[in-house]
């Protein structure tokens, strides 16, 4: 039986705060630039793009994930919590270690290795629970 998942959505409430803080972010830039479209070439947007598109490639389909995992009612509460804080965590550590640089910071580290994980364990444990209900 699916019931309405109370974790993940806990989690995509937070997330949707960061994403607005990141969009806000971008665009509260794009002024100082003096950059409406694009990027202008000026690497301080460019990373604030990129903070903002890193989020929006990675967010929805972690959170889609989990929100099935925890709809599925095969992953207990505290897995799906778990998972769920790694993956807000990371994703509000991630942007704050990308530089303009590009320099290799342990916040953007610490958000990929803290991402990753979490989709690949959700992603494996839904086919697993497909595939063992299936039996």
């Amino acid at each position: 039986m699916m019931t309405f998942p109370v974790i993940t959505a806990l989690c995509a409430g937070i997330l949707g705060i960061v994403a607005c803080v990141l969009a806000g972010h971008v665009g509260s830039y794009r002024g100082v630039a003096k950059v409406t479209i694009g990027d202008g070439g000026n690497e301080e947007l460019i990373c604030r793009m990129r903070k903002q598109g890193n989020f929006t490639e990675y967010v929805p389909l972690a959170l889609l994930i989990l929100a099935l995992l925890e709809m599925s009612g095969s992953a207990g509460n505290m897995a799906i919590a778990i998972m769920g804080a790694a993956l807000v965590i990371s994703r509000i550590l991630h942007p704050l270690g990308l530089k303009p640089d590009g320099s290799p910071t342990m916040f953007r580290m610490i958000g990929m290795l803290g991402t990753l994980p979490v989709m690949l364990i959700s992603s494996i444990w839904l086919i697993y629970d497909h595939f063992s209900r299936a039996m």
